[in-house]
């Protein structure tokens, strides 16, 4: 609650260039925030008082067939449903005000279906080779979906976040650390292979490099055509926010410099405006939520609870970690939402929904 709050502070401060280049209310991101805030924070109350036992096969399955049939059908939309906005179809709207991203739930489907068939498949003591002919069927059904938003949507960075959470809960469901790192080996293999096989990606990788590589490394020099500027941009917020930024409301950098300001680049606008010692707040908040989840996960009597409460908290810190490194171009950037933080509500409601059913679980946890 207190992240989405300070969410929808920021989706008042940030976006005020936008808001006066489209015309737009000055209130018009916050009070959207709110709103999905309020609906999300519903949501949560009312899986939370959830029998779990009941209830959580009953939603799990409802997401991952719902999304899964989304994803599936999105390059087939009409535009006029599903339209291409920066050559990806990422998002169906519905009514003139909300456009729904398909893939923020899947993520949580994906969550809920490995939880549930690992506990299920997933052996100890078992051969490696045994291990990754078993891993070798959920690559083949995952890895459609995985072409499908790589291809029609663009969207390397979900790719990525799923493939991590795959590898991730394997590990903790009681696979070999060996077939952990061969996952984690063929991810780097299909994020260098994404990246070479188009143009764009390539030039914006070799962008990234060059900016990377000035920054950290002075003697080392990567020529590149495309600007990166958007990360600079962001850095020069950072730099300008120093310990205890310019205060709310006061940034300058969200003025038209720095584009998306109040979604991907929200970290970077926080700490224009309220510092270092502001983004520590988050920081200690975030790890807070996940350290309790994370106890929600260990003490829970079923492992299909435990894999799924794990899942949901390591899918945060990824987002958060990822955004994190790369507005400040220690990673390329991916597009990825601030959990509770980046205006978008998708994310929100998605985010809410899973943290509702983890709360759920918990009340089969033993937790003092």
């Amino acid at each position: 609650g207190i992240l989405m709050l300070i969410g929808a502070l920021f989706s008042y401060s940030l976006p005020v260039y936008l808001e006066h280049a489209k015309h737009l209310s000055e209130y018009h991101f916050v009070l959207r925030c709110l709103g999905f805030g309020i609906l999300g924070f519903t949501i949560m109350v009312w899986l939370a008082r959830r029998d779990p036992d009941k209830w959580f096969g009953k939603i799990g399955w409802s997401i991952l067939t719902i999304s899964a049939i989304l994803v599936i059908a999105m390059p087939f939309l009409p535009e006029s449903i599903a339209p291409v906005i920066n050559g990806a179809k990422r998002w169906i709207k519905i009514g003139p005000f909300f456009k729904f991203a398909p893939v923020e739930f899947f993520k949580i489907g994906v969550i809920f279906f490995l939880s549930w068939s690992f506990t299920r498949q997933v052996k100890e003591n078992t051969t490696l080779k045994e291990e990754f002919q078993l891993i070798f069927r959920y690559i083949i059904i995952l890895g459609g979906f995985w072409y499908l938003i790589l291809a029609y949507q663009s969207d390397l960075g979900q790719v990525m976040v799923m493939g991590l959470l795959f590898a991730f809960l394997l590990l903790i469901a009681g696979g070999r650390f060996q077939t952990f790192t061969l996952i984690l080996a063929g991810g780097i293999f299909v994020f260098i292979a994404a990246i070479l096989s188009s143009g764009y990606r390539y030039a914006r990788f070799k962008a990234w490099l060059h900016l990377m590589t000035n920054n950290f490394f002075p003697s080392i020099k990567v020529d590149s055509k495309m600007s990166y500027g958007q990360v600079q941009e962001s850095l020069n917020a950072i730099y300008h926010g120093g310990i205890t930024g310019q205060g709310i409301g006061n940034g300058i950098f969200k003025l038209g410099f720095l584009s998306d300001v109040h979604t991907d680049f929200v970290l970077a606008g926080i700490a224009e405006e309220s510092g270092i010692i502001g983004i520590s707040v988050i920081v200690i908040l975030m790890l807070a939520l996940v350290y309790r989840i994370y106890k929600i996960a260990n003490r829970s009597e079923k492992k299909e609870y435990q894999l799924f409460a794990f899942g949901v908290g390591t899918l945060i810190m990824i987002q958060f970690i990822f955004n994190g490194l790369g507005v400040t171009s220690l990673i390329p950037i991916k597009g990825l939402t601030v959990p509770f933080l980046s205006y978008g509500g998708s994310s929100l409601l998605a985010l809410c929904t899973a943290i509702g059913m983890v709360l759920m679980i918990s009340k089969k946890s033993k937790i003092n």
